[in-house]
């Protein structure tokens, strides 16, 4: 979560900026300060990146991303 509103800014401006570069590719998930739960069965190890990329993932909403074996 940013800190400011400049930051903001970029946070949004960087996330929007790589929907708009990976938009024709269907198996790359992007997003911004979403859940991340690298480890299966493990939710007290957890980010919130302020954007991140997911290849060979279908794009789509999403409250959480936990990431697969």
């Amino acid at each position: 979560m940013s800190d400011n509103t400049k930051q903001f800014r970029w946070i949004v401006t960087i996330k929007e900026n790589l929907e708009i570069l990976f938009a024709n590719i269907l198996d790359v998930f992007v997003a911004g300060d979403l859940l991340w739960y690298p480890v299966q069965g493990n939710d007290k190890i957890r980010q919130a990146p302020d954007a991140m990329v997911v290849f060979g993932r279908p794009k789509g909403d999403r409250g959480s991303y936990q990431q697969p074996n």
